[in-house]
Protein backbone atom coordinates (compact mmCIF):
# COMPACT_ATOMS: atom_id res chain seq x y z
CA UNK A 1 0.00 0.00 0.00
CA UNK A 2 1.48 3.33 -0.99
CA UNK A 3 1.19 6.30 1.40
CA UNK A 4 1.95 9.88 0.47
CA UNK A 5 3.73 12.54 2.63
CA UNK A 6 2.07 13.67 5.81
CA UNK A 7 0.54 17.11 5.79
CA UNK A 8 1.13 19.68 8.68
CA UNK A 9 -2.43 20.62 9.32
CA UNK A 10 -1.93 23.56 11.76
CA UNK A 11 0.62 25.26 9.60
CA UNK A 12 -1.42 24.55 6.57
CA UNK A 13 -4.53 25.93 8.25
CA UNK A 14 -2.56 28.99 9.45
CA UNK A 15 -1.34 29.55 5.94
CA UNK A 16 -4.73 29.06 4.46
CA UNK A 17 -6.73 31.02 7.17
CA UNK A 18 -5.86 34.77 7.40
CA UNK A 19 -7.77 35.15 10.69
CA UNK A 20 -5.75 32.45 12.37
CA UNK A 21 -2.56 34.03 11.15
CA UNK A 22 -3.68 37.38 12.55
CA UNK A 23 -4.47 35.87 15.93
CA UNK A 24 -1.08 34.18 16.02
CA UNK A 25 0.63 37.50 15.36
CA UNK A 26 -1.36 39.15 18.16
CA UNK A 27 -0.39 36.41 20.62
CA UNK A 28 3.27 36.77 19.62
CA UNK A 29 3.08 40.52 20.03
CA UNK A 30 1.52 40.18 23.47
CA UNK A 31 4.21 37.73 24.49
CA UNK A 32 6.97 40.08 23.31
CA UNK A 33 5.31 42.99 25.10
CA UNK A 34 5.01 40.98 28.34
CA UNK A 35 8.67 39.96 28.07
CA UNK A 36 9.76 43.58 27.55
CA UNK A 37 7.74 44.69 30.58
CA UNK A 38 9.20 41.90 32.72
CA UNK A 39 12.85 42.66 31.94
CA UNK A 40 12.93 46.20 33.46
CA UNK A 41 11.13 44.87 36.54
CA UNK A 42 13.80 42.18 36.97
CA UNK A 43 16.51 44.82 36.49
CA UNK A 44 14.94 47.03 39.17
CA UNK A 45 14.88 44.11 41.66
CA UNK A 46 18.52 43.36 40.98
CA UNK A 47 19.49 46.96 41.61
CA UNK A 48 17.57 46.90 44.93
CA UNK A 49 19.36 43.76 45.97
CA UNK A 50 22.69 45.30 45.03
CA UNK A 51 21.91 48.42 47.04
CA UNK A 52 20.92 46.27 49.99
CA UNK A 53 24.11 44.23 49.67
CA UNK A 54 26.20 47.41 49.51
CA UNK A 55 24.45 48.71 52.62
CA UNK A 56 25.08 45.45 54.46
CA UNK A 57 28.76 45.52 53.53
CA UNK A 58 29.03 49.12 54.60
CA UNK A 59 27.39 48.33 57.92
CA UNK A 60 29.69 45.35 58.43
CA UNK A 61 32.77 47.48 57.71
CA UNK A 62 31.50 50.02 60.22
CA UNK A 63 30.96 47.30 62.83
CA UNK A 64 34.44 45.88 62.18
CA UNK A 65 35.91 49.36 62.51
CA UNK A 66 34.08 49.92 65.80
CA UNK A 67 35.17 46.49 67.05
CA UNK A 68 38.80 47.20 66.18
CA UNK A 69 38.60 50.58 67.88
CA UNK A 70 37.06 48.97 70.97
CA UNK A 71 39.83 46.34 71.05
CA UNK A 72 42.42 49.08 70.60
CA UNK A 73 40.90 51.10 73.46
CA UNK A 74 40.74 48.00 75.64
CA UNK A 75 44.39 47.20 74.92
CA UNK A 76 45.39 50.78 75.69
CA UNK A 77 43.48 50.63 79.00
CA UNK A 78 45.17 47.33 79.86
CA UNK A 79 48.61 48.77 79.09
CA UNK A 80 47.83 51.83 81.17
CA UNK A 81 46.62 49.65 84.06
CA UNK A 82 49.70 47.40 83.81
CA UNK A 83 51.92 50.45 83.84
CA UNK A 84 50.10 51.81 86.88
CA UNK A 85 50.40 48.46 88.65
CA UNK A 86 54.13 48.41 87.91
CA UNK A 87 54.42 51.90 89.39
CA UNK A 88 52.57 50.73 92.49
CA UNK A 89 54.82 47.66 92.72
CA UNK A 90 57.88 49.88 92.57
CA UNK A 91 56.51 51.88 95.52
CA UNK A 92 56.08 55.10 93.57
CA UNK A 93 52.71 55.83 95.19
CA UNK A 94 53.53 54.24 98.54
CA UNK A 95 53.85 57.52 100.44
CA UNK A 96 50.53 58.74 99.07
CA UNK A 97 48.48 55.86 100.48
CA UNK A 98 49.78 55.64 104.07
CA UNK A 99 48.19 57.52 106.96
CA UNK A 100 49.60 57.83 110.46
CA UNK A 101 46.92 57.60 113.15
CA UNK A 102 48.36 59.61 116.02
CA UNK A 103 46.79 59.48 119.45
CA UNK A 104 45.70 62.91 120.69
CA UNK A 105 47.85 62.58 123.80
CA UNK A 106 50.94 62.42 121.55
CA UNK A 107 49.83 65.51 119.62
CA UNK A 108 49.37 67.39 122.89
CA UNK A 109 52.79 66.39 124.22
CA UNK A 110 56.01 68.42 123.65
CA UNK A 111 56.77 66.26 120.61
CA UNK A 112 53.39 66.90 118.95
CA UNK A 113 54.08 70.17 117.14
CA UNK A 114 57.46 69.08 115.75
CA UNK A 115 56.07 65.71 114.63
CA UNK A 116 53.02 67.11 112.82
CA UNK A 117 55.04 69.78 111.04
CA UNK A 118 57.66 67.22 109.93
CA UNK A 119 54.97 64.94 108.51
CA UNK A 120 53.40 67.86 106.65
CA UNK A 121 56.74 68.93 105.19
CA UNK A 122 57.32 65.45 103.79
CA UNK A 123 53.80 65.31 102.34
CA UNK A 124 52.74 62.42 104.60
CA UNK A 125 49.14 62.11 105.75
CA UNK A 126 48.20 61.88 109.42
CA UNK A 127 45.03 61.81 111.48
CA UNK A 128 44.50 62.67 115.15
CA UNK A 129 42.48 59.91 116.79
CA UNK A 130 41.78 58.29 120.14
CA UNK A 131 43.59 54.98 119.77
CA UNK A 132 42.79 51.86 121.73
CA UNK A 133 46.02 52.28 123.72
CA UNK A 134 46.87 55.75 124.94
CA UNK A 135 50.01 57.36 123.56
CA UNK A 136 50.25 55.05 120.54
CA UNK A 137 50.77 55.69 116.84
CA UNK A 138 49.30 53.34 114.23
CA UNK A 139 49.44 53.30 110.43
CA UNK A 140 46.95 52.42 107.71
CA UNK A 141 47.39 51.83 104.00
CA UNK A 142 44.65 52.90 101.57
CA UNK A 143 45.14 51.20 98.19
CA UNK A 144 42.54 51.31 95.35
CA UNK A 145 40.51 48.10 95.12
CA UNK A 146 41.57 47.17 91.58
CA UNK A 147 45.23 47.83 92.35
CA UNK A 148 45.06 45.87 95.61
CA UNK A 149 43.46 42.90 93.85
CA UNK A 150 46.11 42.94 91.12
CA UNK A 151 49.03 43.39 93.54
CA UNK A 152 48.08 40.58 95.89
CA UNK A 153 46.61 38.11 93.40
CA UNK A 154 49.91 36.22 93.29
CA UNK A 155 50.35 36.08 97.06
CA UNK A 156 49.71 33.05 99.26
CA UNK A 157 46.39 34.53 100.34
CA UNK A 158 45.16 35.03 96.80
CA UNK A 159 41.91 33.19 97.58
CA UNK A 160 41.05 35.88 100.10
CA UNK A 161 39.96 39.29 98.91
CA UNK A 162 42.57 41.82 99.89
CA UNK A 163 41.06 44.89 101.59
CA UNK A 164 41.83 48.26 100.06
CA UNK A 165 42.30 49.77 103.54
CA UNK A 166 44.53 47.67 105.78
CA UNK A 167 46.36 48.12 109.05
CA UNK A 168 50.13 48.11 109.04
CA UNK A 169 51.23 45.62 111.74
CA UNK A 170 53.35 48.15 113.62
CA UNK A 171 52.63 50.25 116.71
CA UNK A 172 54.84 52.88 118.33
CA UNK A 173 54.74 54.67 121.68
CA UNK A 174 56.40 58.02 122.26
CA UNK A 175 57.29 58.38 125.95
CA UNK A 176 58.85 61.32 127.65
CA UNK A 177 61.77 60.48 129.93
CA UNK A 178 59.78 60.95 133.11
CA UNK A 179 56.93 58.74 131.83
CA UNK A 180 59.35 55.94 130.92
CA UNK A 181 61.12 56.15 134.28
CA UNK A 182 57.80 56.07 136.15
CA UNK A 183 56.71 52.96 134.28
CA UNK A 184 59.94 51.21 135.27
CA UNK A 185 59.89 52.44 138.87
CA UNK A 186 56.27 51.37 139.36
CA UNK A 187 56.91 47.98 137.77
CA UNK A 188 54.26 48.57 135.13
CA UNK A 189 56.43 48.65 132.01
CA UNK A 190 56.39 44.93 131.19
CA UNK A 191 52.67 44.62 132.05
CA UNK A 192 52.17 47.44 129.54
CA UNK A 193 54.03 45.39 126.92
CA UNK A 194 51.82 42.37 127.64
CA UNK A 195 48.67 44.49 127.42
CA UNK A 196 49.67 45.85 124.02
CA UNK A 197 50.50 42.34 122.82
CA UNK A 198 47.05 41.09 123.80
CA UNK A 199 45.34 43.86 121.87
CA UNK A 200 47.71 43.72 118.88
CA UNK A 201 49.07 40.13 118.85
CA UNK A 202 50.65 40.25 115.37
CA UNK A 203 52.09 43.77 115.61
CA UNK A 204 55.67 44.87 116.09
CA UNK A 205 55.98 47.20 119.09
CA UNK A 206 58.44 50.07 119.37
CA UNK A 207 59.01 52.28 122.45
CA UNK A 208 60.53 55.64 121.61
CA UNK A 209 61.94 57.66 124.48
CA UNK A 210 62.77 61.36 124.41
CA UNK A 211 65.77 62.78 126.34
CA UNK A 212 65.96 59.71 128.58
CA UNK A 213 69.67 59.73 129.50
CA UNK A 214 69.72 63.51 129.69
CA UNK A 215 66.86 63.39 132.20
CA UNK A 216 68.57 60.71 134.30
CA UNK A 217 71.88 62.62 134.35
CA UNK A 218 70.16 65.82 135.43
CA UNK A 219 68.31 64.08 138.24
CA UNK A 220 71.50 62.43 139.46
CA UNK A 221 73.45 65.72 139.38
CA UNK A 222 70.66 67.54 141.19
CA UNK A 223 70.49 64.83 143.84
CA UNK A 224 74.27 64.95 144.26
CA UNK A 225 74.32 68.75 144.62
CA UNK A 226 71.44 68.80 147.10
CA UNK A 227 72.76 65.76 148.95
CA UNK A 228 69.37 64.15 148.65
CA UNK A 229 68.33 60.49 148.48
CA UNK A 230 64.68 60.97 147.63
CA UNK A 231 65.07 59.81 144.04
CA UNK A 232 66.38 56.41 143.00
CA UNK A 233 67.73 55.76 139.56
CA UNK A 234 65.48 53.26 137.73
CA UNK A 235 67.19 50.20 136.18
CA UNK A 236 66.82 51.55 132.66
CA UNK A 237 69.67 49.57 131.10
CA UNK A 238 68.47 46.28 132.61
CA UNK A 239 64.95 46.84 131.30
CA UNK A 240 66.13 47.70 127.80
CA UNK A 241 68.43 44.66 127.71
CA UNK A 242 65.63 42.36 128.87
CA UNK A 243 63.38 43.88 126.23
CA UNK A 244 65.92 42.93 123.56
CA UNK A 245 66.71 39.44 124.86
CA UNK A 246 63.38 38.16 126.19
CA UNK A 247 60.86 39.67 123.77
CA UNK A 248 60.46 39.20 120.02
CA UNK A 249 59.22 42.02 117.80
CA UNK A 250 59.53 44.52 120.65
CA UNK A 251 62.05 47.30 120.02
CA UNK A 252 63.22 50.47 121.71
CA UNK A 253 64.72 53.67 120.40
CA UNK A 254 66.34 56.47 122.41
CA UNK A 255 66.25 59.97 120.94
CA UNK A 256 68.15 62.96 122.27
CA UNK A 257 65.48 65.59 121.46
CA UNK A 258 62.11 66.23 119.80
CA UNK A 259 63.69 66.75 116.37
CA UNK A 260 65.24 63.28 116.42
CA UNK A 261 61.93 61.74 117.53
CA UNK A 262 60.12 63.43 114.65
CA UNK A 263 62.84 62.40 112.19
CA UNK A 264 62.62 58.79 113.35
CA UNK A 265 58.81 58.68 113.03
CA UNK A 266 58.88 60.30 109.58
CA UNK A 267 61.46 57.77 108.39
CA UNK A 268 59.47 54.97 109.99
CA UNK A 269 56.30 56.08 108.18
CA UNK A 270 58.14 56.18 104.86
CA UNK A 271 59.71 52.74 105.32
CA UNK A 272 56.46 51.13 106.47
CA UNK A 273 54.79 52.42 103.30
CA UNK A 274 57.53 51.19 100.96
CA UNK A 275 58.03 47.78 102.56
CA UNK A 276 54.45 46.89 101.61
CA UNK A 277 55.52 46.86 97.96
CA UNK A 278 59.07 45.62 98.45
CA UNK A 279 59.81 42.23 96.94
CA UNK A 280 60.18 39.57 99.66
CA UNK A 281 63.72 38.41 100.30
CA UNK A 282 64.67 34.82 99.54
CA UNK A 283 67.44 32.66 100.95
CA UNK A 284 69.58 33.78 98.01
CA UNK A 285 68.98 37.49 98.55
CA UNK A 286 72.41 38.74 99.58
CA UNK A 287 73.97 42.03 100.60
CA UNK A 288 71.19 44.50 99.82
CA UNK A 289 70.65 43.37 96.23
CA UNK A 290 74.28 43.53 95.18
CA UNK A 291 75.18 46.84 96.82
CA UNK A 292 78.54 45.32 97.80
CA UNK A 293 79.64 45.15 94.16
CA UNK A 294 82.48 47.59 93.52
CA UNK A 295 81.70 50.60 91.35
CA UNK A 296 84.68 49.96 89.08
CA UNK A 297 83.44 46.53 88.04
CA UNK A 298 82.70 46.53 84.29
CA UNK A 299 79.82 44.02 84.43
CA UNK A 300 78.15 45.56 87.47
CA UNK A 301 74.66 45.59 85.90
CA UNK A 302 75.02 41.93 84.90
CA UNK A 303 76.09 41.01 88.42
CA UNK A 304 73.09 42.76 89.95
CA UNK A 305 70.67 40.81 87.75
CA UNK A 306 72.35 37.41 88.19
CA UNK A 307 71.60 35.71 91.52
CA UNK A 308 74.47 33.24 91.16
CA UNK A 309 76.97 36.06 90.65
CA UNK A 310 75.59 37.98 93.62
CA UNK A 311 75.88 34.90 95.82
CA UNK A 312 79.53 34.40 94.79
CA UNK A 313 80.44 38.06 95.27
CA UNK A 314 78.83 37.98 98.72
CA UNK A 315 81.46 35.48 99.86
CA UNK A 316 84.20 37.44 101.70
CA UNK A 317 87.34 38.13 99.65
CA UNK A 318 85.73 36.83 96.43
CA UNK A 319 86.17 39.70 94.01
CA UNK A 320 83.72 40.19 91.10
CA UNK A 321 86.30 39.12 88.54
CA UNK A 322 86.80 35.85 90.44
CA UNK A 323 83.04 35.30 90.46
CA UNK A 324 82.90 35.88 86.68
CA UNK A 325 85.61 33.26 86.14
CA UNK A 326 83.68 30.74 88.26
CA UNK A 327 80.41 31.49 86.47
CA UNK A 328 82.08 31.01 83.09
CA UNK A 329 83.09 27.46 84.09
CA UNK A 330 79.98 26.70 86.19
CA UNK A 331 76.99 28.72 84.86
CA UNK A 332 74.79 28.00 87.88
CA UNK A 333 75.06 26.92 91.49
CA UNK A 334 73.67 23.48 90.66
CA UNK A 335 76.52 22.73 88.23
CA UNK A 336 79.14 23.55 90.89
CA UNK A 337 77.31 21.68 93.65
CA UNK A 338 77.18 18.58 91.43
CA UNK A 339 80.98 18.61 91.41
CA UNK A 340 81.15 19.24 95.15
CA UNK A 341 78.79 16.34 95.87
CA UNK A 342 80.64 13.88 93.63
CA UNK A 343 81.51 10.95 95.90
CA UNK A 344 84.42 9.89 93.69
CA UNK A 345 86.39 13.05 94.57
CA UNK A 346 88.22 13.62 97.84
CA UNK A 347 87.61 16.66 100.01
CA UNK A 348 91.01 18.06 99.06
CA UNK A 349 90.21 17.74 95.35
CA UNK A 350 86.92 19.54 95.87
CA UNK A 351 88.59 22.33 97.85
CA UNK A 352 91.11 22.91 95.06
CA UNK A 353 88.60 22.45 92.22
CA UNK A 354 88.56 26.15 91.29
CA UNK A 355 92.21 26.94 91.95
CA UNK A 356 93.33 26.59 88.29
CA UNK A 357 90.60 28.82 86.87
CA UNK A 358 91.91 32.10 85.48
CA UNK A 359 90.13 35.43 85.72
CA UNK A 360 90.03 37.83 82.79
CA UNK A 361 91.27 41.40 82.77
CA UNK A 362 89.43 44.36 81.22
CA UNK A 363 90.73 43.44 77.76
CA UNK A 364 89.25 39.96 78.04
CA UNK A 365 92.62 38.26 78.31
CA UNK A 366 93.30 35.54 80.89
CA UNK A 367 95.34 36.74 83.84
CA UNK A 368 96.27 34.98 87.10
CA UNK A 369 94.80 31.85 88.65
CA UNK A 370 92.16 32.05 91.36
CA UNK A 371 94.46 30.12 93.67
CA UNK A 372 93.95 27.66 96.49
CA UNK A 373 92.75 30.24 99.01
CA UNK A 374 89.87 31.44 96.83
CA UNK A 375 88.89 27.91 95.80
CA UNK A 376 88.91 26.66 99.38
CA UNK A 377 86.83 29.62 100.58
CA UNK A 378 84.09 29.03 97.98
CA UNK A 379 83.92 25.33 98.78
CA UNK A 380 83.70 25.83 102.53
CA UNK A 381 81.09 28.57 102.27
CA UNK A 382 78.80 26.50 100.02
CA UNK A 383 79.34 23.13 101.73
CA UNK A 384 79.82 24.28 105.34
CA UNK A 385 78.68 21.83 108.01
CA UNK A 386 80.56 23.34 110.94
CA UNK A 387 79.87 27.04 111.56
CA UNK A 388 82.97 27.38 113.75
CA UNK A 389 85.36 26.24 111.02
CA UNK A 390 87.40 29.08 109.58
CA UNK A 391 87.63 29.26 105.82
CA UNK A 392 91.41 29.57 106.01
CA UNK A 393 92.02 26.64 108.35
CA UNK A 394 94.00 23.79 106.81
Amino acid sequence: MHMGPLINLPSNIANSDPEAKKRQKEVGAQHIEATEKKQPEEKRLTKGEKAKLIEERKQKRQEDKLHKQAMKDQLAKKKEKDKKIQQWESGKFALECITAEIDKSVAESPIGGCLLSSLSEKGLSYKLTENLVKGSILWKMDIPDDIAQALFSQSDDCDMKQPSVSNVPYISFVLQAQEFCDLISNGTFFPHVQEVRKKYPTFTICYITNKLMNHINKREQSQYKNNSTTWQRPPVEEVLCKLATHYTNVHSRQCIDEAEVAEHLVGLTSNLAKCKFRKPLTWLSVHANGAIISKGFVDKNLAKKDTWLKALIAIPDIQPRYAMAIKKKYPCMRSLLNEYMDSSKTVLEKELLLSDLKWEDRLGEEAKRLGNKCSRRVYRMLMAQDGDLDAEDP
